[in-house]
């Protein structure tokens, strides 16, 4: 007598399912499964597959070698595809499409998650339909791309199997199917491949499981050149582009190019395009202290470079009537020049004296927190920015001459704000909530000149540009092509990565940490832990993990990086780089807490 079953164990199955994401559509498969158990399911051709021990000849035994064999996917012959029966997807990475010199036009773009029976992920780049030949017998496979480094080539998983009505033996090192004329066709596994493969495996998990060693974050800027492409939105202008995203359906992203070639206007492709905004509208205002005297700075030498890059900064700000000769000014500033990342040089004007002049604008800006936090959730996001966005404000007659520069060549004053003025922000930010005043926390978020345009469906997304479009016609506000993106599901939005699962780290500010040595001094250490406030939110219990550098602030000690520093030092860029990546997911709760790894 069998004892009574006290516990079932139950499979885990990675991969997606063939019948969809939903919960419905899973429910509904199962139901299926439950339903056919009680009716008879038709006969089909009875071909029995045997294996013997005839199968294991030229087998090196005893092994535990997955299968791995040669197919004829496309048109190359491909070495090293994995068949594994626990896969419910067939997969092929890019670098073998790069390899097989595969179109990828023909690829069908898919922000589809593959999961894993350990919970780990992958985001699936796309889809294509490869022909795969075996035996004779041709099977159009619907493959899954993904980026990934792997030691093989191509996954064929249970479609194919069921497709082909194949039994795959890893003891026998081999897959056997009916054939056309009947008979029985085995491919052999190529097992010198498969122990090759274990050797790469291994290698490959001692690269990524270094504990001493700190890399560069894994996970990625978004949006990625992948997925977005570029546009052309005039014939005449083939350098006339703009990025839409790429797992737009055909229909919207048709529709979203019209709308945007019909709207070419509303972006500035030189200075010479931006009119600015109607100063009936706003302008800029200083309101001077009259009780401050005007100070007149004296001019400061500049090197050859610096002062080539102002001469030629100065006669673009002329060409595009941004500035104005002034003579006898009672304000006068000098011009800073600081070279940048790239290589070029920032131009700006010390405006310093004039500030503390002017009363400060207590008008409020956005919560950054509560803007990234709003945008979670949504299906479809356009990142859009404002092209020179503060010179699009005039300055008020009766103040341009209090913002006077001097160069090698003269005296000159703005005609627009600039950037640098003490309350600049806050008018700029006064504009745009008048501008979108219905729009902002419903289809748009705006932070001075960075603006975002949300969409819980896709298919309410153009309506939503059109709006926006539309008031930014209405006050003669003009974008940026270049930094400007359509429709895509992820992007960087006021220094964090937003996607429709919520907030993310972004990669640059963890490898600002990354990049910082051992801090020598006070001012070193000010610097990392300014730098950790920027990413307070993704660290679990940051405080006690940062605690022995803020210690080393306290007071007036004599500072001494001791080996405790060193270690939470080293222990924060592992946390920083331990996969998963330090995330932050959208509730229906406050935030109190991050997610931790």
């Amino acid at each position: 007598m069998r004892a009574t079953r006290a516990l079932q164990i139950n499979v885990i199955m990675g991969g997606s399912p063939p019948c969809g994401d939903s919960v419905r559509a899973v429910k509904d498969y199962k139901r299926q499964a439950t339903t056919s158990k009680k009716w008879p399911s038709p006969v089909e051709n009875d071909h029995q597959i045997t294996f013997s021990a005839l199968d294991t000849k030229g087998v090196h035994m005893p092994h535990n070698d997955p299968l791995l064999v040669d197919l004829d996917i496309g048109e190359c012959l491909v070495a090293k595809v994995l068949i594994d029966t626990g896969s419910s997807v067939d997969q092929i990475f890019r670098d073998t499409l790069d390899k097989m010199g595969v179109d990828l036009r023909d690829m069908k773009p898919s922000s589809r998650t593959l999961t894993g029976f350990n919970g780990a992920s992958e985001q699936m780049i796309g889809t294509i339909r490869l022909p795969v030949y075996a035996g004779g017998t041709t099977r159009t496979v619907k493959f899954s791309v993904i980026r990934a480094k792997a030691p093989y080539n191509a996954i064929l998983g249970t479609p194919w199997l069921h497709s082909m009505k194949a039994v795959p033996l890893t003891y026998h090192q081999c897959v056997k199917f009916p054939g056309k004329d009947g008979k029985t066709q085995t491919i052999r596994g190529d097992q010198q491949a498969a122990r090759e493969l274990l050797i790469a495996t291994v290698k490959m998990q001692q690269q990524t499981s270094l504990v001493n060693s700190v890399g560069k974050p894994l996970h990625k800027i978004y949006p990625q050149k992948e997925e977005v492409r570029e546009v052309a939105i005039d014939e005449s202008y083939p350098t006339k582009l703009i990025r839409v995203g790429v797992y737009l359906s055909d229909d919207i992203c048709s529709r979203i190019i019209s709308f945007i070639k019909e709207n070419a206007s509303t972006f500035a492709w030189k200075t010479s395009d931006m009119k600015g905004i109607d100063p009936a509208v706003t302008s800029h205002e200083l309101h001077v202290d009259p009780t401050f005297k005007p100070i007149r700075q004296k001019r400061r030498k500049l090197g050859p470079e610096r002062s080539k890059a102002v001469n030629e900064e100065v006669d673009r700000l002329l060409d595009a009537g941004f500035i104005t000769e002034v003579r006898y000014p009672e304000w006068l500033a000098n011009p800073v020049v600081v070279k940048k990342k790239n290589g070029k040089w920032r131009i700006c004007v010390d405006f310093t004296d004039l500030n503390k002049a002017c009363p400060k604008d207590s008008y409020p800006l956005p919560h950054i927190d509560r803007l990234v936090e709003s945008t979670a959730g949504n299906e479809f996001l356009t990142f859009m920015d404002a092209f020179s966005g503060y010179n699009q404000i005039l300055m008020h007659p009766d103040d341009r001459e209090k913002t006077a520069f001097i160069t090698d060549r003269g005296t000159y004053c703005y005609q627009v704000m600039p950037f640098g003025l003490k309350n600049a922000r806050a008018t700029y930010q006064r504009l745009v909530n008048r501008m979108f005043a219905d729009q902002l926390g419903n289809t748009m978020e705006v932070y001075i000149d960075d603006m975002l345009v949300k969409s819980l469906k896709a298919d309410d997304h153009l309506n939503n540009l059109r709006d926006c479009f539309k008031i930014l016609n209405d006050y003669g506000m003009k974008l940026n092509p270049a930094k400007c993106t359509f429709g895509v599901t992820s992007g960087e939005f006021l220094g964090y990565i937003v996607t429709q699962r919520g907030i993310e780290a972004n990669p640059k500010q963890i490898s600002a940490i990354l990049d910082l040595p051992s801090p020598k001094n006070s001012r070193e250490v000010q610097r990392l832990t300014g730098r950790i406030a920027a990413l307070n939110r993704f660290i679990s219990r940051s405080t006690d993990k940062c605690l022995p550098f803020y210690e080393l602030l306290r007071g007036n000690k004599r500072f001494v990086w001791d080996e405790k520093c060193e270690d939470a030092f080293n222990q924060l860029k592992h946390y920083l780089t331990t996969p998963p990546p330090p995330q932050y997911y959208q509730s229906q709760k406050p935030a109190t807490h991050c997610l931790s790894t």
